[in-house]
């Protein structure tokens, strides 16, 4: 599951405007938390699918927080977050 168009352009707008306002960190605060969002949205999902699809669960990797770490280093450079400030990504 994604953000859909829509929101990922409420969310740039908002981004923009926040900044232009004046209001830096809580356009950051609210970028990390749209990120957080749809990484666990997305990394919820995948667990589902690989727990569903297996009859042994390894306890240690079917956790939500393995999935969003390995989600994160895998999806944050995607299309999937296209809605980000450049500004508030580091590098």
């Amino acid at each position: 599951m994604s953000l859909t168009a829509g929101a990922k352009n409420e969310l740039r707008s908002l981004l923009f405007t926040l900044v232009k306002l004046g209001g830096e960190e809580i356009a950051r605060k609210l970028q990390l938390a749209g990120e957080n969002f749809q990484l666990t949205q997305m990394a919820a999902v995948k667990l589902a699918e690989d727990t569903i699809s297996t009859d042994i669960i390894n306890e240690k990797a079917h956790t939500l927080e393995h999935y969003i770490r390995k989600m994160r280093s895998e999806l944050l450079n995607l299309d999937y977050f296209s809605w980000r400030s450049k500004v508030f990504i580091s590098p």
